[in-house]
């Protein structure tokens, strides 16, 4: 993995952006793809025991799961999206939970085959998106994303502005030298949904959606963070949380009207979303 900069050093100016033979297109180190389904057509192309083949596989494939999409890295179909599709759809309000996850494509040979390994995922907390919401005045949903062999949680948050959209995630130091960087996605205004991604004043992503199509492409303008994992796997799942986030809203600003007043909520918050409120010090003890 490169190493995580905001810049460059003094003496070395920082050029990677500017395509000198194109008149300063910037040129896009990697091409990512966020591609939902729009029917069920799909389901005679991954054939009829193919989720269960993943729930063979691993045990982060859950049983209420659909496959419904493909993420894609410069062009090559890489992972699977699956989520909890029916209870998504059919639940409740306050008893909605969202839960998606990516898994290497299954290539089958002989018996489960290779890959279908768990690669990322994100749910929606409903406890702490009240809270956010609560704090900025306006609906504002949190996710949890989990990444495989990382101890910690990285949370991608909806902040609050006068005008326009704005979501903030972290890049947590992994390597010694890395320092803790903040990823600003900032809507641009149009008819899908689409935004651009700064690292402080620089824009080294850009996400362009096409809502109706449930399709998102994403491009990488810094040759660093086109090799970073992390950055890669977090990109995806932000491009899967796109495909969600209008329905979030109006979930969350409804639970939100109740407590708006009061301060106070008849939401119940599910003991798996009270987990990720635990003191790690005392869980250690």
């Amino acid at each position: 993995m490169a190493k995580r900069k905001t810049k460059a050093p003094a003496k070395k100016p920082d050029v990677k952006l500017v395509d000198e033979s194109s008149a300063g297109k910037k040129i896009t180190y990697k091409k990512l793809k966020v591609n939902f389904w729009r029917t069920r057509l799909h389901g005679e192309e991954l054939g009829v025991y193919q989720e269960l083949k993943y729930q063979a596989k691993t045990r982060y494939f859950a049983k209420n799961f659909d496959i419904e999409g493909i993420c894609e890295e410069d062009d090559a179909k890489k992972y699977i999206i699956a989520y909890n599709k029916e209870d998504w759809n059919n639940k409740p309000n306050d008893q909605k939970r969202l839960i998606l996850r990516l898994f290497t494509i299954l290539e089958e040979k002989m018996g489960v085959g290779k890959g279908g390994n768990f690669k990322a995922g994100v749910e929606l907390s409903l406890t702490h998106s009240l809270i956010q919401s609560y704090e900025i005045g306006r609906p504002a949903q949190v996710f949890f994303v989990t990444l495989p062999k990382t101890k910690h949680l990285t949370k991608i948050v909806r902040g609050w502005r006068l005008k326009g959209t704005r979501w903030f995630f972290p890049l947590l130091p992994e390597n010694k030298d890395d320092l803790l960087v903040v990823v600003k996605a900032k809507g641009v205004v149009g008819l899908g949904l689409d935004f651009d991604l700064f690292i402080g004043k620089k824009k080294i992503a850009t996400i362009d959606g096409q809502r109706i199509q449930k399709q998102w492409e994403i491009e990488i303008y810094d040759e660093d963070y086109a090799k970073d994992k992390t950055f890669i796997k977090l990109l995806l799942i932000f491009g899967c949380i796109c495909n969600f986030m209008k329905d979030t809203e109006k979930i969350i600003e409804k639970l939100y009207k109740e407590m708006k007043d009061s301060g106070a909520t008849t939401f119940k918050p599910p003991n798996i979303e009270i987990a990720l409120f635990k003191n790690p010090r005392l869980v250690r003890g």
